[in-house]
């Protein structure tokens, strides 16, 4: 499975070659650099700001929650983007190394491993959402565009996988054992019993307005990410509507998430930028500018965040086993 996503990782990053080069790399360059310093430092601003209530998310849905969490939750998250998107391995792991790395920082294993399934379906359940919305929008814009029926389709089946994720939490339990037992390979001491991962799970899923403040607050991030795509065309001299770039970011998602399979959605994402731009006359090159200035801004966020996780996995390894952080209130106990 590994070696297959370095193949698609590989394709992918010829395929971004391609479009650079087949649309013109001197203009691609000249666009992407166009920001600037500052507009760049504008980017990566709007970026920190909406990873904030996805911080604010995954305390929700923590049982036992304090103040103080929050700041290891937000770091939490920026290491689950970077990981899924700069390591070469499917999304799901970076869900476990942001899992792993709650762990720590005082997390215990049951817990990150549940509330770390939990978050992802209340953000899929959001993404869902806010695809329709630009579907919707689309669909007023443009009734008889080719991408509706497709689109639509896909929104469909991503609604029914998260209604059943929602009605049979029991199916959910047995993904957070697999999950739990990928982050705790090789600690059988850490991991705890399948009971206890089993009964964090139900104690998360019983505070249903816990879950439904989640979704929202994912809701809420998907629209700063709209804001900041609006942001990142505006700063390369093509001005677009706020419900222009709401419907670019969703079909881009909804086209991103048919892709899960390729690592970092290498290619794929320049491809979609491009295609999706071209809808509202955008031109390619400054389409895949914002690609590349989306991936070069979460590369400035993500790297350090990385780092610090294996600062973090050295120390443990260095202290024999342990070296998590204290002061995680109830939550750890």
């Amino acid at each position: 499975m590994k070696r297959l996503s370095f193949v698609f990782m590989l394709g992918g990053i010829l395929l971004g070659i391609a479009i650079v080069f087949g649309f013109g790399a001197r203009h691609v360059l000249e666009a992407t650099l166009s920001v600037g310093w500052l507009g760049f430092a504008e980017l990566i601003v709007a970026q920190l700001a909406i990873s904030i209530p996805l911080a604010f998310a995954w305390l929700v849905i923590l049982p036992c929650r304090t103040w103080p969490m929050l700041p290891r939750l937000y770091w939490g998250r920026l290491v689950r983007e970077a990981g899924g998107r700069f390591l070469p391995f499917l999304p799901v792991g970076g869900f476990v190394i942001g899992a792993r790395a709650m762990t720590l920082v005082g997390l215990p294993m049951a817990l990150s491993a549940a509330s770390t399934l939990v978050d992802v379906a209340a953000e899929f359940t959001a993404e869902v959402m806010f695809a329709a919305l630009g579907l919707a929008i689309l669909l007023v814009w443009q009734p008889h565009s080719d991408l509706i029926l497709p689109v639509g389709a896909g929104i469909v089946v991503a609604a029914v996988a998260a209604a059943i994720f929602i009605a049979l939490p029991g199916q959910g339990t047995r993904l957070v054992q697999k999950l739990a037992a990928r982050i705790g390979k090789g600690e059988g001491r850490a991991l705890g019993s399948l009971d206890s991962m089993a009964s964090q799970f139900d104690a998360i899923y019983a505070r249903k307005a816990a879950i439904i403040g989640a979704v929202l607050l994912h809701f809420l991030a998907w629209l700063g990410s709209a804001a900041q795509s609006w942001l990142a065309y505006h700063l390369l001299g093509a001005p677009i509507t706020l419900s222009q770039a709401l419907v670019i970011e969703a079909l881009l998602r909804a086209a991103l998430s048919m892709t899960f399979f390729i690592p970092g959605a290498a290619g794929v994402q320049e491809a979609a930028y491009a295609g999706i731009g071209a809808i509202f006359g955008l031109p390619i090159e400054i389409s895949v500018a914002v690609s590349l200035l989306t991936r070069a801004r979460d590369l400035v966020i993500g790297l350090p965040a990385l780092l610090l996780w294996q600062y973090l996995e050295f120390r443990r390894l260095k202290a024999g086993g342990s070296g998590k952080l204290p002061d995680m209130g109830a939550a750890a106990s």
